[in-house]
């Protein structure tokens, strides 16, 4: 199998982006600690990622695996284009509702993560 060329791995980037059909904001989990009290603080930075292109499917996710049905634990399942900062603990909004990264699937030309709905 031959190995293939930057071009070749941009163009096919570019065409897992343009099957994307959905925008979604993507809001970077940080942590840092308070200069007083040394305080460890959760959070998400200023400046989250807006209307990025994303491929979004909501719903629970199942998978066939050896001829079983293998549900996955996910309540949406996030595609971005490969290169696009997304990690375990971001925040997701898409389609108005809030959800948790909880797990990262790197893919071939699309970064692939598993969503949890936060519901308050």
């Amino acid at each position: 199998m031959r190995k293939l060329t930057t071009g070749e791995t941009a163009r096919m980037v570019a065409e897992a982006v343009t099957s994307f059909n959905d925008l979604c904001d993507i809001y970077h989990f940080v942590v840092s600690t308070d200069s007083l009290s040394g305080e460890v603080l959760e959070g998400y930075d200023s400046t989250p990622s807006l209307n990025t292109a994303c491929g979004f499917s909501a719903g629970p996710q199942q998978r066939n695996e050896r001829g079983q049905i293998v549900t996955i634990d996910a309540d949406a399942v996030l595609r971005v284009a490969q290169g696009t900062s997304i990690a375990v603990k971001d925040k997701v909004i898409a389609r108005s509702v809030t959800y948790i990264v909880d797990g990262i699937i790197p893919g071939r030309n699309v970064t692939i993560g598993n969503l949890k709905e936060i519901k308050i």
